[in-house]
């Protein structure tokens, strides 16, 4: 017997949830070792004391440290499978097309999916499914090295604010209610911050705070224009449900004489939520909170963070679109170009700074994909959206994967900061120390400046596309409806060419300098590890190699790089259908 949709939901939504609750409850019951119990204290000390996220956890055998890591997995994978099973309803009909309302028993809370929200819960699951795998072998080397020390450390706490923020962001698109969205997306926010400052270094902990204070700033901008949106609704005359995204657009009529408010609900959504998702000139807090926090949350957050994001941004653009019609979308369309172009045209300065970590260096990448993205989404038309839609995953996946490698090569290879500088020595030679790793970030990178056979180089290629094919006939008259000028259209996809290029040349710059560069330090490594393979009990190259390699570390690289290869010779077929479903949401009203 099958679930139904509401218990698929449910599979989606709650498993994180209850396992992070159950992994605290777990914690307060077992209580602290009698070694470590303070004496006389009040009730409520030792209370404090037994809530284990709240003190290192020494008392945390290997044995469940393992069986936390293998449940997070697992429920990753549940979350996923779900998702998969709802996907397939979906495009076989068995799900109506236009929407799937769900009241929650608890708190009466109105959940809305379409085939837009199912695409971006998608990429959020398969994204948070690699970087659970990962976090299990960051968490045991972590501890190892006795790096994570003081309060709010230890694999627990990590696992519990992992699965909060996986819970937070799948929540964010299945909110029909705007403040309910609003709510979720802020949500993510407090939970990744204490994600970001997990290291406990000082950096990760300025980093949280900027990440904090910005976004939030941010936030507040994207509540302002939902204010400004449900007055609107009720100054039409809408009725009390119309802060629910559904029962507004079949209002649209309505708000025809309201477009004023519309607009500047779009633009402080833009302006607000364009923060979270990383958007120029608000992105600064991108490169720190990328560059401090652990590889499986970086891979998160530029994965799947600036996405949830960015879903928030698409709800008002469908909206906006429907209120104001052919006459004025053209408003719209400038809009996301200047604001995708400007964000792709800032990235690349600081892509191109050979002094900038490589951490740092894919979070201005996240920057220019988010441009790129965007830029898409502001031409408009099928091709293009359905390029836009598409790159959303592409980027998701290839970003994780560079993430996940790459905190892999600083787990094995740690290296200092330069105290005189200030600054991050890199690790170089990787190639050489770790040859599947350094042949992963190879074509991890490829794959993200968008070389071919690789999935960016098939969605970049799209929305290109897209955009020559709207520019060659908008000279005679429009086909999305509205006018758009010839020679602001030509020189956008100029710029977008140009940008796209010199990221190109900095990347691979970047890459050359860590795979295949050797250093002075690396040379003396390399010149002691050969003295000592000489001797008789030396290990062995390939148990070195299995040493700085373990197998289930390279599981999630190789299985996105695999996606990564395959969506970019074609697009699956019931991908495809849900991404042309979400396509036909722009137009159907």
């Amino acid at each position: 017997m099958f679930p139904t949709n509401s218990q698929l939901l449910a599979l989606i939504l709650l498993p994180t949830l209850i396992w992070a609750l159950l992994l605290v409850i777990w914690r307060i019951l077992r209580g602290v070792p009698e070694a470590q119990r303070p004496l006389n204290s009040h009730w409520l000390i030792r209370f404090v004391d037994r809530l284990a996220i709240l003190r290192r956890q020494e008392d945390i055998s290997y044995k469940e440290q393992k069986a936390m890591g293998i449940i997070s997995i697992l429920v990753a994978l549940i979350t996923f499978i779900a998702t998969a099973k709802m996907i397939i309803l979906l495009i076989s009909g068995r799900i109506p097309e236009d929407i799937f309302r769900v009241i929650t028993p608890v708190m009466h809370i109105p959940l809305y999916v379409d085939a837009l929200s199912l695409f971006f819960i998608l990429v959020i699951n398969i994204i948070a499914l690699a970087a659970s795998w990962n976090a299990f072998g960051y968490l045991k080397d972590e501890l190892t090295a006795n790096r994570t020390v003081g309060l709010y450390r230890g694999p627990l706490f990590f696992h519990v604010l992992m699965n909060l923020f996986h819970f937070t962001m799948v929540l964010a698109p299945v909110m029909d209610n705007l403040i309910g969205l609003w709510i979720a997306i802020e949500s993510t926010t407090l939970v990744s911050a204490l994600l970001v400052a997990f290291p406990n270094t000082e950096r990760s902990w300025e980093a949280a705070w900027k990440y904090l204070l910005i976004t939030s700033t941010g936030i507040i901008l994207a509540f302002m224009g939902t204010v400004f949106l449900i007055h609107g609704a009720n100054a039409a005359g809408l009725p009390p449900a119309s802060m629910n995204w559904s029962t507004i657009m079949q209002h649209t009529a309505e708000l025809q004489g309201m477009k004023h408010f519309v607009l500047l609900a779009f633009f402080f959504a833009l302006a607000g939520y364009g923060v979270k998702a990383g958007l120029a000139p608000l992105h600064t807090w991108l490169p720190d909170a990328h560059g401090e926090a652990a590889p499986p949350v970086s891979a998160l957050f530029s994965g799947v963070l600036l996405k949830a994001a960015f879903y928030a941004i698409l709800r008002f653009v469908i909206l906006t679109d429907a209120v104001l019609g052919a006459e004025k979308k053209w408003l719209i369309s400038y809009t996301l170009m200047s604001a995708g172009l400007f964000s792709l045209v800032m990235a690349v300065p600081f892509i191109l700074n050979r002094k900038n970590h490589f951490k740092r260096v894919l979070a201005y990448h996240s920057l220019e994909h988010m441009g790129i993205i965007l830029f898409g989404t502001g031409i408009g038309g099928a091709v293009a959206l359905f390029g836009a839609l598409f790159h959303v995953l592409n980027h998701a996946i290839t970003k994780a994967l560079m993430f996940l490698a790459y905190g892999n090569v600083l787990r094995k290879i740690p290296l200092p900061d330069n105290d005189e500088t200030g600054s991050r020595s890199e690790p170089t030679g990787v190639l050489y120390l770790m040859p599947f790793t350094g042949l992963l970030l190879a074509l991890g990178g490829l794959a993200l400046v968008g070389t071919p056979p690789f999935n960016i180089f098939l969605s970049q290629w799209m929305i290109l596309w897209g955009s020559i094919s709207l520019w060659q006939t908008s000279a005679i008259s429009s086909p999305l409806g509205y006018p758009l000028d010839p020679i602001l259209l030509g020189l956008a996809i100029l710029t977008f060419i140009i940008a796209t290029m010199f990221i190109y040349f900095g990347l691979v710059q970047h890459l050359a300098h860590i795979l295949l560069d050797d250093s002075p330090k690396q040379r003396a490594t390399d010149s002691d590890q050969q003295a000592a393979s000489q001797s008789p009990s030396a290990e062995s190259p390939d148990n070195h190699h299995r040493k700085l390699e373990p197998r289930y570390d390279l599981i999630p690289l190789w299985i996105l790089m695999s996606l990564a290869l395959i969506l970019g010779i074609s697009v699956l077929p019931p991908l495809a259908q849900l991404i042309q479903k979400s396509v036909e949401i722009f137009s159907a009203y």
